[in-house]
């Protein structure tokens, strides 16, 4: 049975564990790319339902379980409620995918670390997905922005590998990965678009000696801090 710090409220939990971990506001907006105006109304009080994704990274960054910050359930430095059978487990690969002018890639997905979640937050993010077929790789380049940033996370559902719908994807195009938006026109061809206007979309013919490989659908990236 965990103990109940719920008598406190969020943002004063807060203020306990950066006391405990010895950070500032200034550090966690550094780790987590939250603006210091941002967290600054957090721990004023004046966000109640901060977003998910961003409780997520302080805290990742903070040590300490999103239970125990939002709900006081457990104690800060009490993570047994969240043991390794309680997780969910998304693999995290040795894999860069380029927003920019392409990569050279190992294709069989070395792994580098495991992300271990709880059901409720994959619940939020990927409900209708299996975590084994959901792969983290690393952006790299800014041709996607504002929607991928250079050194994102980028969640890649592998089995999504047909281009019947129109989506962001990871490609291997001639031997370089790229992370582009797939549209298909007319007379089998399809168009490679960055979200970034500084960059100019890419028209391929399906029919060319082009060798391009899909290796699954963009489903979600995030800045994640120290998985």
């Amino acid at each position: 049975m965990y103990g109940n710090d719920s008598s406190k409220q969020w943002n004063e939990r807060l203020r306990e564990a950066m006391l405990a971990r010895d950070k500032s506001q200034t550090d966690i907006s550094r780790a987590t790319g939250i603006t210091p105006a941002g967290i600054k109304k957090w721990l004023d009080g004046a966000v109640s339902k901060p977003k998910f994704d961003d409780v997520f990274d302080v805290c990742t960054y903070l040590d300490i379980t999103p239970e125990w910050l939002m709900k006081g359930i457990g104690s800060m430095n009490d993570k047994s409620q969240l043991s390794s059978s309680n997780m969910v487990s998304i693999q995290q690969v040795d894999y860069f995918g380029s927003c920019g002018l392409g990569v050279m890639n190992f294709e069989d997905f070395p792994e580098i670390k495991t992300l271990q979640v709880t059901p409720a937050w994959f619940n939020k993010n990927f409900s209708f997905y299996n975590p084994r077929d959901i792969k983290i790789i690393t952006a790299l380049g800014d041709s996607m922005e504002p929607e991928i940033r250079d050194g994102d996370a980028v969640f890649i559902d592998i089995t999504d590998r047909e281009t019947l719908r129109d989506g962001i994807y990871l490609l291997v195009v001639d031997g370089e990965a790229y992370i582009k938006r797939i549209q298909k026109l007319i007379g089998k061809k399809i168009a490679l678009i960055s979200s970034n206007k500084a960059y100019k979309d890419i028209e391929v013919s399906l029919d060319s000696d082009i060798e391009i490989r899909v290796l699954g659908r963009v489903i979600k990236s995030l800045k994640l801090v120290d998985i």
